[in-house]
């Protein structure tokens, strides 16, 4: 028999309230210690990386979410059997209890701020200072030149880009616990950042979200959240169990369900 595998919770119990995961299959818990890997049965349908799949995994998730702390598992991960599930415990009970101490009672939230960076170039180009000292017309020269005003259109737009991020973080970073940030994945896509933030702080969180996003309506913003911690799970042994692309693509497929305030193409 397969087993569908949704998440390790802090909870060695059976699940009381009845949740539907895949297939409209009944989940339920196999305990381990004190944890539990919460699943369902399986019958590997013909496409069964679809769209409602990956809803109906990240519902199970959210539901779970209700009640435990959960670690979500990587999206369609596949045990064969109740031992082989076990097994998968045993081999990361450290791991899988040090995250559920660390994580426990903190969700996660995802910010992406799109910024209108062919204006912000167009006026660093506006006001950069072209003269450049190359007495020789040549060229050599004119592509030194050229070259060399990129060279400092491109650092001021990183500077300028440095700057608002820096901003934003510090309202941010108040109300969050761990943070992971990338900077200009695209040069419209100023911030792409996720946020481990205690639940008794997600107010405050919210808040900081809609102060900085008054203050730069000019901007565009995708606020994702809340979500169990899919970006801060620790595994010291290198697994693709909790996290890999795959696992990637679910949390990017549901997020993109919620609104994008005012957002064009990233």
């Amino acid at each position: 028999m397969k087993l569908y595998t949704y998440g390790i919770i802090d909870s060695s119990s059976q699940i009381n309230k009845p949740i539907y995961g895949l297939e409209g299959a009944g989940v339920y818990n196999i305990p381990y210690c004190d944890i539990g890997a919460v699943v369902s049965e399986f019958t590997e349908p013909r496409q069964s990386k679809t769209e409602s799949s990956v809803l109906a995994h990240e519902e199970v998730i959210e539901r779970l979410m209700e009640h435990f702390t959960v670690l979500p598992v990587r999206f369609h991960t596949i045990f064969n059997g109740r031992d082989g599930v076990i097994s998968m415990m045993q081999s990361y009970y450290k791991d899988f209890r040090n995250n559920i101490d660390r994580l426990r009672n903190k969700v996660e939230f995802g910010i992406k701020v799109i910024w209108p960076s062919g204006k912000i170039k167009e006026h660093i180009i506006n006001t950069c200072d072209k003269k450049v000292s190359i007495p020789d017309d040549s060229s050599n020269k004119r592509f030194i030149r050229e070259k060399f005003e990129k060279y400092r259109i491109d650092e001021e737009f990183e500077k300028k880009a440095n700057k608002y991020i820096n901003v934003m973080d510090i309202f941010f970073s108040k109300y969050a616990a761990e943070k992971k940030l990338k900077k200009l994945k695209t040069e419209n896509l100023l911030l792409d950042a996720v946020y481990l933030v205690e639940k008794d702080k997600q107010n405050d969180f919210r808040q900081a979200f809609e102060h900085i996003k008054s203050g730069r309506p000019d901007f565009k913003y995708l606020f994702s959240g809340p979500w169990p911690s899919y970006n801060f799970v620790i595994l010291s042994k290198k697994n693709d169990l909790l996290k890999d692309s795959e696992q990637k693509d679910l949390f990017n497929k549901v997020i993109q369900l919620q609104d994008l305030v005012g957002a064009d193409k990233i």
